[in-house]
């Protein structure tokens, strides 16, 4: 299997698959996982490797563009022992494309 990045460098808080903010700056804000063009199951293996990076109580907002994950991503975070808070359509509108979901988690477990 190739690696998707050739680069040896960390990635950035731009780089999609990666939390856009930094959850030690302030615990309460919400990071974001962009995973528009990923499917399933790689949508839930990013978002579990997310979530074990943020502490206790930590908000994540996943932002996916795969209509299952908005079924998957949920049922296997709750699963888990996640709190699901919410599912939504966010595309369209001058936001982002149509099609496109945010799934809030709440990191209950470790």
């Amino acid at each position: 299997m190739t690696s998707s990045s050739p680069s040896s460098s960390p990635p950035t808080s731009s780089s999609p698959g990666e939390p856009s903010e930094d959850p030690a700056a302030d615990p309460r804000a919400p990071s974001t996982l962009n995973l528009c063009g990923e499917i399933c199951p790689f949508t839930f293996v990013r978002t579990k490797l997310a979530l074990e990076a943020l502490p206790i109580g930590a908000v994540l907002r996943v932002i996916v563009d795969h209509e299952p994950a908005t079924r998957n991503i949920p049922r296997s975070a709750a699963e888990w022992g996640q709190e699901v808070l919410e599912v939504t359509g966010i595309g369209g509108l001058g936001g982002p494309a149509p099609g496109t979901w945010a799934i809030d988690l709440r990191k209950r477990v470790r």
